[in-house]
């Protein structure tokens, strides 16, 4: 993994938030680019405080519904962070937009990869040519990215069409290699900016035919002269005041699994255009602050035609099933309840998640009582199967199917904060060999029930349980993490003494074998 990572997490609005994290990048190998050599570079803001306030540079996760914003913290209409280059219009009138503030980076062609980056000062590890304290820009489609879909998310302070939305471009295209697609989607999402609601308001192919244009990057430094603002057609897709929206960027290739109702979005604005098809990779944004400058070289640009490419056919849908639960299941054990295969198309929903937990293909029973759950189709929502069963205080049988959890690693907080406390620091580093080997892992984050904590238990809860995922991530645990926030739902004390209330500011770190 990447070093230097700015805390990322996602807020929560509601009393129970579930936001389910798959981080595992694929295994990378290319040159300067993804297949055939293609490439896409997008303008950069790193000046958090000239940046307009409720927007956001922004990536999914790989359950293709968690926003990881580049705010490190849920969004509100005030937050004020790192974003694309970009400006868009409602009802014709143009709102905030944002202006290039980073170093430009001189294009070192990768030729290996090292936890999940380009090996050495290479890609999106290359020199800049600019001095001071910004992070670097251009961040490209490739080499920059490694886990899913990224984009802008922006915070409609009007009621209207979405009549313009306009990302700087630059494009990489060897002689004779044609362009691939690359779709644009328009989501809402909660109001808390962080997760994706229902299935895209508007999807465009994205038009690269004025995209400026290089048959090599190699040695490279970027200027503003190598960028065009892109424009992205909605349809004049209405989007509503007080509302924050997402644009994200996706395609046939891209890792990780598929935004809700992306693939009937892009069939449709694939319909009506033609370009080939390629893959993409994810970073966390501030691995590109604060890196060595690099010499200066003048860039050259030309241009490429597009080609047309055989629509996929659609595979045959395979009869679903899941493991069986029976009467009772043991507290402190999880079962396999799906295949990796299904985990792909399908998520498990506790509706009783005092009692049991999903992670990935894992239902996980912590406590006693009964425990129901659904599985859910990622693409649309809708209930595939519900299974329930009775939890009882017992020791499991382990088989390929079921598995005994250990106590939880308790990680404890300041009071007030999402700031894990120094020797909890060192708890989570111990646990780290064992946590890039679980089968997947559920954080569950909890609050005091005193004080200052009390108005905002559920949200700083969430906080809490999204920062041990940040911290486990930036140690490379690959693995996927469901985190949950349960406020003050699970006290350890109901003391009113501050030291004992600092047994409720924690988060519980499960690992699922």
């Amino acid at each position: 993994m990447l070093h230097r990572f700015r805390t990322l997490r996602i807020g929560a609005a509601t009393a129970l938030v579930l936001a389910i994290a798959p981080i595992a990048s694929p295994s990378v190998q290319a040159t300067e680019a993804g297949p055939n050599g293609a490439n896409i570079g997008f303008d950069f803001t790193w000046d958090d405080a000239k940046n307009p306030a409720g927007h956001s540079a922004s990536f999914l996760e790989i359950d293709g519904t968690t926003a990881n914003n580049c705010s490190g913290a849920a969004l509100t209409s005030a937050t004020k962070t790192c974003n694309f280059v970009f400006d868009y219009r409602i009802n014709g009138v143009l709102q905030k937009t944002t202006s290039h503030a980073a170093r430009w980076i001189k294009w070192a062609n990768v030729t290996s990869y090292a936890g999940g980056k380009p090996a050495g000062a290479t890609g999106c590890s290359s020199g800049t040519s600019g001095s001071g304290n910004l992070g670097k820009a251009p961040l490209t489609l490739f080499d920059c990215f490694n886990a899913s879909s990224f984009g802008q998310v922006f915070y409609a302070s009007t009621t209207g069409p979405l009549t313009q939305f306009r990302m700087s471009m630059t494009c990489l295209a060897p002689s004779g290699v044609p362009r691939y697609e690359l779709f644009a989607l328009l989501y809402e999402l909660s109001a808390d900016g962080g997760s994706l609601l229902g299935t895209p308001a508007g999807a465009t192919l994205v038009n690269l035919s004025k995209c400026p244009t290089a048959t090599t990057w190699n040695n490279k430094t970027f200027t503003a002269a190598n960028f065009a603002m892109t424009p992205m057609s909605f349809n004049n897709a209405p989007v509503t005041a007080g509302k924050f929206y997402g644009v994200y960027l996706t395609g046939t290739g891209v890792p990780g699994i598929p935004p809700p109702g992306s693939a009937t979005a892009i069939a449709a604005a694939r319909a009506a255009a033609n370009t080939t098809t390629t893959t993409t990779t994810t970073t966390p944004w501030s691995s590109f602050k604060n890196q060595t400058k690099g010499n200066t070289r003048t860039p050259t640009t030309n241009t490429v035609a597009t080609a047309t490419p055989a629509a996929p056919s659609a595979p045959a849908a395979a009869p679903f099933a899941v493991t069986a639960l029976g009467a009772s299941r043991f507290a402190m054990s999880a079962v396999r309840l799906m295949t990796e295969a299904q985990s792909k198309k399908y998520i498990i929903n506790s509706l009783t998640p005092k009692v049991c937990l999903g992670s990935a293909i894992n239902l996980a029973f912590l406590k006693t009582g009964r425990c129901t759950a659904q599985v859910l189709r990622r693409s649309n929502g809708k209930i595939a199967t519900t299974v329930t069963t009775r939890v009882v205080a017992g020791v499991p049988e382990v088989s390929e199917e079921v598995v005994v959890l250990a106590a939880p690693t308790i990680a404890y907080f300041n009071g007030g904060t999402a700031l894990v406390k120094p020797s909890s620091r060192k708890d989570i580093a111990a646990l780290t060999a064992t946590a890039r080997t679980a089968s997947s892992i559920l954080v569950t984050g909890h609050s005091g029930n005193m004080g200052g904590e009390r108005a905002n238990m559920v949200k700083l809860s969430q906080q809490r349980a999204s920062a041990v995922r940040s911290l486990m991530r930036g140690r490379g645990v690959n693995r996927t993490i469901a985190i949950w926030s349960f406020g003050a739902s699970f006290p350890v004390t109901n003391s009113r003494s501050n030291a004992q209330q600092d047994l409720n500011r924690r988060a519980e770190i499960y690992l699922i074998p």
